[in-house]
């Protein structure tokens, strides 16, 4: 590396492989990305002295409202895909319906500390491709991506 390592970089400490690691582990590392029109977001924590975790939250859809439907059996089929949905997910992800009707998904996974751009990438990607089918058939059922924020609050 042509820098001096280690290094930090934003939340994260470089060292002389290229690979990251938490700069503090109290303060948790998180950075947003938007796919299929969905924010997903990140986190990378410290677990012990040589592995981490990496959390990944998305509001998948939305359950459509009665008002302004053309369609409705729209709104029936959206509420049986979402009992079907958190018993058809891969073990340790988490499907939730909140009150407003938001499909909630988070999950995490191990990984190994300090960990390479590409390593981080790579488990990211694995999870997308994972989830692709399951957000096709949302979108097939009209469970709209939210166009709100993971946290719910305002718009992206």
């Amino acid at each position: 590396m042509p820098f001096g390592a280690p290094f930090k970089l934003g939340p994260f400490v470089v060292d002389s492989g290229g690979r990251l690691s938490p700069s503090e582990p109290e303060k948790i590392p998180a950075f947003l990305f938007r796919w299929r029109n969905r924010v997903v977001r990140a986190q990378l924590a410290e677990a012990g002295p040589t592995d981490g975790r990496l959390a990944l939250q998305s509001t998948l859809g939305r359950v459509p409202s009665t008002a302004g439907i053309s369609d409705e059996k729209r709104r029936p089929r959206s509420f049986a895909a979402m009992r079907w949905l958190p018993r058809s997910v891969p073990p340790g992800w988490r499907v939730t319906l909140l009150a407003d009707h938001r499909v909630w998904l988070e999950t995490e996974t191990r990984i190994a500390l300090p960990i390479t751009a590409a390593a981080l990438i790579t488990e990211i990607t694995q999870f997308l491709m994972v989830l692709a089918p399951f957000v096709d058939l949302l979108d097939e059922e009209g469970l709209t991506a939210p166009g709100t924020g993971v946290d719910g609050v305002g718009a992206d």
